[in-house]
């Protein structure tokens, strides 16, 4: 009976000393992956290894855990596409605004908005019809008359170099975009393998692969700065989760499920589609979704208000220079948006005239008149193409995108903000304290010196059951 009880002492004791080691194991993982973003922190679970229920035998790790909230972590992934999405929308913006080679005011009253710069599409107009306003008053100098062509044909560069460079950002836009969608398409494949590899070491060693859920997690977060998603576990497999998006018609579409079934996303252009049905989705966060607002909202509509301006540029100026529209015109009639706009072929500073065709030596009406629209008030419902005055709809024009960029950097602050708060708050429970886990270190180390000293003793007592009991 002694010498049973003791041996029974001694594997309890053994077998506390192995899952005191097994624990301080997991402490020093954890304190090793401190500054590691991707990593939850473990903790040991004990428990009672007695194979009937009846007296304890002994303590043993039943599992390491990862401390995880489901909720944090879906939140984190949902506040992470969303700053993404801003982010991307905002860094286009200021692409844009140094694309026109203006600095433009980030005003949160659009009305307040103006640009700067001494190449400014504003100073190129003010340039132009002050130039006409000068051979208004000098109409036969030949120096005024070359200074006049010269400011029209600057104004002109400006309007093209304008919508040339905004042009470009636009494509550099839809470059990044098919660049994001290929990063999407690699990280879901990356997902798949991962889901797999859980399964397949879950399967076999009984306990959770706890590395591969947190590299896991991690792809999911860096998909969710790309694009927005849903994930859920499979309720078959709950090791495994499913991923689907939304579609254009809000009908949930299955991108990927568990380590079987993978879709190829595509972009075509305008949308991002699943390539085996051709179903469009609709994008409401992550890097991809900000290029596209950009590209497609502000950007778009301010190169659409410099093709409406640079029309009515042509438009009015050619009526006041060639009223009958059998002459020689100021501009290129052909030439009627922001990338085309020119002057007329032929037309120089020694054939410029300051008047009517045929006009008396002196005249210098139709400067005059090409000057005084620099004022003239235009409206849409008379069938102008812009509203206001020239100088009125380039700032209209610019306050709209000054707009958007101010709206745009605000809401990304904004929504930073939020992030941070999240990322804290799941920080504060999957992430590793160092304080913590030096005192759950020094517990277990504790643990694991009484345990060691328990089979010391244990050790002793059964070396005088053997040895010197059994001499007498």
């Amino acid at each position: 009976m002694a010498e049973n009880g003791l041996y029974d002492v001694l594997r309890m004791g053994i077998s506390s000393l192995r899952a005191q080691s097994r624990a301080i194991e997991t402490v020093g993982r954890n304190m090793a992956n401190v500054n590691n973003p991707t990593y939850a922190r473990q903790r040991v679970i004990f428990g009672d290894v007695s194979p009937t229920g009846g007296a304890s035998v002994g303590v043993d790790v039943i599992e390491v855990q990862q401390v995880r909230d489901v909720l944090l972590d879906r939140q984190l992934v949902r506040e992470k596409s969303g700053a993404a999405a801003l982010e991307a929308e905002t860094a286009a913006y200021e692409r844009g605004e140094a694309a026109m080679g203006e600095t433009i005011s980030s005003v949160s009253d659009p009305s307040l908005a103006a640009t700067t710069g001494s190449n400014s599409l504003t100073n190129a107009m003010a340039g132009f019809f002050g130039a006409a306003r000068q051979l208004s008053v000098d109409p036969t100098n030949s120096t005024q008359k070359q200074m006049f062509v010269q400011t029209a044909k600057t104004m002109t560069e400006r309007f093209q170099f304008s919508n040339d460079r905004l042009a470009e950002v636009q494509a550099d836009l839809t470059n990044q975009v098919s660049n994001d969608v290929d990063k999407a398409n690699g990280l879901l494949t990356t997902i798949k393998e991962l889901n797999l590899m859980i399964a397949t070491q879950e399967s076999k060693t009984g306990t959770k692969a706890l590395t591969l859920r947190d590299q896991r997690q991690a792809r999911v977060e860096d998909l969710a700065q790309v694009m927005n998603f849903k994930t859920t576990p499979l309720p078959e497999t709950p090791n495994q989760i499913q991923i689907t998006a939304t579609s254009a018609s809000g009908v949930d579409t299955v991108i990927l499920s568990g380590g079987t079934t993978l879709e190829t996303l595509a972009f075509a252009g305008a949308a991002l589609r699943v390539v085996s049905s051709n179903t469009a989705l609709t994008l409401t966060g992550g890097s991809t979704k900000g290029h596209l607002t950009a590209r497609d909202g502000a950007l778009q509509t301010l190169r659409d208000s410099l093709d409406l301006l640079a029309s009515q540029m042509v438009t009015s100026v050619n009526k006041v220079y060639n009223p009958s529209g059998t002459g020689q015109n100021f501009f290129d009639p052909a030439g009627t948006n922001a990338s085309s706009i020119q002057l007329a072929s032929g037309l120089t500073g020694l054939n410029v005239r300051a008047s009517v065709a045929g006009g008396a030596a002196g005249d210098s009406s139709v400067a005059q008149a090409i000057s005084k629209l620099d004022i003239r008030s235009f409206s849409s419902t008379s069938g102008d193409a812009i509203n206001g005055t020239m100088g009125e709809s380039y700032s209209a024009a610019i306050s709209l995108f000054s707009y958007s960029l101010s709206q745009s950097r605000m809401n990304h602050e904004n929504q930073t903000g939020v992030l941070n708060i999240v990322r804290g708050q799941r920080e504060s429970t999957s992430g590793v304290s160092l304080d913590e886990e030096a005192a759950e270190l020094m517990k277990f180390q504790r643990a694991y010196q009484a345990s060691a000293r328990v089979i010391s003793v244990v050790d002793q007592m059964l070396d005088i059951v053997v040895n010197s009991l059994g001499r007498g």
